[in-house]
């Protein structure tokens, strides 16, 4: 996404739309890869990182601005340890890839605008990390990553706009003479108008120095909270303040830490935290007879991951334990499943049986005689009543999915429906903090639902496979895959890690999420493995508020993508989807559904309907994304096609859709450039009831066959007020406006923008402007004459 201006130069240096990897294997090639990147607005760019050792003898400076593209990819820059030679496989090795100052501290200097950070896979020491990331006006913050890093002898700080930043499986030790004896800190300048954003923090260690979170406003009549700060399963060790969080709610859940301050906002949650000294070893792992083993939660913002920072499995027991380090002490208890038979000793049914009998977790696992796969027949539908592991891939001969989009896993134990059975698996215990964890496994001839939770929290659903085949045995469609009911919340489908995506397909509905919600579900295929489309009718649907929705890809479902629907649907985040060729709509909103956050990073291309239709709900902020080549609309309110702008009303209500926001009226749009730099210039007028507006801007080749949209990059967007001192009759007020977006968009392509006003409210896509080329010099000089 590009920095928005108005009624000022631009800084800038033109973007260009690419991905760009490259290969580090030296600390020369990474100070020359640093230069080269210097100022990049490519789109996305990894520094792929060699095993060994890279010593730093003077401080890292790296600049890096970017637009988004056409695929959905907005600006990315990943910094990403543990390769081989040649970067061609990556290691998760801890201290495979380390960075050392030399010659005194030393500082990577991270310079952001807008744009997404992931930093993973590295160890470093005596070197300090700066990260800024300024986000102008009302832009869609790309979040900042930190995962499987150890940085020793460091200080961390964060700074800018507001935007999300998530650390996971981390570890951090101060320098001496940190300020606020901190060694994370993070300090945000909160923007008018926009979104709560997220600070979470999940199974990491902080050692001799303490998180420092500060939320601040841009001006005094803003008021906290400003954002939520979620610390989940985390080790905080430091002789003075530990956390320490301003302005923002708090939530925390199975940490250890003995001094916590909190000033303007709420401590919304604490459960499971202790204050026991932790019993950490010198490498930070927990000594024989720690507090903080098994003490962790499953549930985790951002999904629990697969293994920890050491490499190792990340849940050993009956849960994680705290910090960025698990042990092998394994408290469970196991049941084992040693053949096929529908009944009896040695049978799936005879080891859920045994665990229903027995209060506290049981682990099944499986190692079953003969070739992959093995298909167990159920005669009756496997009903848990308490909390257990059903681990499908223990079972030799079970492979995981490897890839990062799609799924190449081959589960080796198969559910099959018997005569009568209607539903797989169903979670119901009379234990509120009870949950399951179930993975590795196939479903096949289920008409009902293949798994149903209906209680419990903190369920953890990894590594199934619904539809297609699994070596040269087909699976029997099912009814609903997955669904989520009842009191049954915290539940994570699919994870961060490739291992744990779940390929669900050949479904009438593929996630189903009802009641309570709450719940994440994670980097899921859906209705596609990328080798073959395995179409649900509708790939999931959601009825419950408060879900996080991210990184799936949702391909080739029969009729729709995604569908949020009723007035109990609010305040769901979906964001980085890709979200294509789906028969009818990408995504639909109807029901009264609101208060939803559609954006940012999600891809909305090759649907057979709209990319979103928000048939019936409100305060529905679609923010941040990009569309291509659907067969309708790109956004689409209300009834099939464009609406007209007529007055918008002052008061909403859920039964709307999006209040039938006006679009902006685009009147011309310039490619304007000075030197080097490039930028859009935007005319036009907006009119709609008094407050602040987004507009969002973005560009096509060509124009819809509508005259509106689609949007197929994303230029930026910049704040409009509407602040007319007299209105008439119908509130409207009708500005002008000229809005300078920095980036080059070539002659002949065509803008196109959305208005979202501050309760969230986005409109369909204005009609098309073709740029014309208003640069100076454009061609060239003029010859000298006499």
């Amino acid at each position: 996404m590009a920095q928005a201006l108005i009624g000022a130069s631009p800084c800038l240096a033109a973007p260009a739309f690419a991905q760009t990897e490259i290969c580090i294997e030296s600390t020369s090639a990474l100070y020359q890869a640093v230069a080269d990147i210097d100022g990049s607005s490519t789109s996305a760019i990894t520094l792929k990182l060699r095993a060994g050792t890279y010593t730093l003898s003077s401080n890292l400076v790296i600049r890096y601005r970017a637009e988004g593209d056409a695929s959905g990819n907005y600006g990315k820059l990943t910094i990403r340890g543990g390769y081989n030679a040649g970067c061609t496989s990556h290691s998760t090795t801890q201290g495979a890839t380390t960075l050392n100052g030399s010659g005194g501290q030393r500082l990577v200097d991270i310079e952001l605008i807008d744009n997404a950070l992931n930093i993973e896979y590295l160890t470093t020491n005596a070197i300090d990390w700066s990260v800024s990331n300024w986000i102008d006006y009302d832009e869609e913050p790309g979040t900042q990553r930190f995962g499987h890093v150890r940085f020793l002898d460091t200080l961390v700080s964060l700074s800018g706009s507001n935007y999300d930043v998530l650390i996971a499986n981390s570890m951090f030790t101060a320098r001496a003479g940190t300020p606020d004896d901190s060694v994370v800190r993070y300090q945000a300048l909160r923007l008018e108008s926009q979104p709560l954003t997220l600070f979470a923090v999940a199974n990491s260690t902080f050692r001799n120095g303490g998180l420092h979170i500060d939320y601040r406003p841009r001006d005094a009549s803003q008021q906290p909270p400003f954002a939520q700060v979620q610390v989940t399963s985390n080790v905080f060790e430091n002789d003075g303040a530990e956390v320490v969080v301003a302005n923002a709610d708090l939530y925390a859940r199975s940490n250890r830490f003995d001094s916590l301050s909190l000033s303007g906002g709420t401590f919304a949650s604490n459960s499971g935290n202790i204050n026991a000294p932790a019993q950490l070893g010198a490498g930070g792992v927990p000594a024989n007879g720690s507090p903080v083993v098994n003490a962790g939660s499953r549930f985790v913002p951002g999904g629990l991951p697969a293994r920890d920072l050491a490499g190792n499995p990340r849940l050993v027991g009956a849960d994680p334990d705290m910090g960025a380090y698990e042990t092998a002490v394994d408290n469970s208890f196991y049941l084992d499943v040693t053949n096929t038979l529908s009944s009896g000793a040695g049978s799936l049914a005879q080891a859920v049986a045994s665990a229903n009998s027995v209060n506290g977790r049981q682990v099944i696992r499986f190692n079953i005689a003969g070739s992959c796969p093995r298909v167990i027949t159920l005669a009756q539908t496997l009903n848990l009543a308490d909390e257990v592991d059903i681990l499908g891939d223990t079972q030799p001969g079970s492979v995981a999915n490897t890839i990062s989009l799609g799924y190449n896993g081959t589960p080796c134990v198969i559910l099959r429906a018997g005569n009568g059975v209607a539903n797989g698996i169903v979670f119901n215990s009379t234990e509120v903090d009870d949950d399951l964890k179930l993975g590795g496994i196939a479903f096949s001839g289920f008409t009902g639902d293949a798994v149903r939770l209906r209680s419990g929290r903190g369920h953890l659903l990894s590594g199934l496979q619904f539809g297609g085949s699994v070596a040269a045995t087909p699976l029997v469609d099912v009814g609903t895959a997955i669904r989520v009911q009842d009191n049954a919340t915290d539940a994570q489908i699919g994870g961060s890690d490739p291992a744990q995506r779940n390929l669900i397909g050949n479904a009438s509905f593929g996630i189903v999420l009802d009641d309570i919600g709450g719940n994440q579900v994670l980097g899921n295929a859906l209705g596609d493995s990328i080798f073959e489309a395995l179409p649900n009718s509708v790939g999931m649907f959601v009825y419950s508020p408060n879900n996080l929705i991210a990184d799936n890809l949702v391909r080739h479902n029969a009729s729709l993508g995604i569908v949020l629907s009723s007035e109990t649907a609010q305040h769901n985040t979906v964001r980085d989807n890709t979200i294509i060729n789906n028969g009818v709509h990408g995504l639909m909103v109807s029901g009264g559904a609101s208060r939803n956050r559609i954006g940012p990073g999600n891809y909305f291309a090759g649907n057979g309907g709209d990319g979103i239709s928000l048939v019936e709900g409100s305060w529905n902020r679609l923010a941040g994304n990009t569309y291509s080549g659907n067969g309708d609309l790109a956004i689409d309110l209300g009834t099939t096609g464009v609406d007209a702008n007529d007055p918008d009303p002052l008061f909403d209500w859920p039964g709307s859709a999006n209040r039938g926001q006006n679009f902006p009226e685009l009147s011309r749009a310039r490619a304007w450039s000075l030197g080097s730099l490039r930028y859009l210039i935007a005319n036009g007028e907006l009119s709609s009831t008094l407050g602040s507006y987004r507009i969002e801007f973005h560009r096509s080749s060509t124009c819809d066959a509508t005259g509106h949209g689609e949007g197929a990059v994303l230029l930026g967007a910049a704040n409009v007020d509407l602040d007319c001192a007299i209105v008439g009759p119908d509130n409207q007020c009708r500005k002008s406006f000229e809005l300078h977006i920095l980036g080059d968009v070539p002659a002949g392509h065509f803008i196109t923008a959305t208005a979202t006003s501050a309760g969230g409210h986005t409109s369909e896509f204005s009609a098309c402007r073709e740029v014309e080329d208003d640069r100076i010099f454009k061609d060239g000089f003029d010859p000298a004459t006499p």
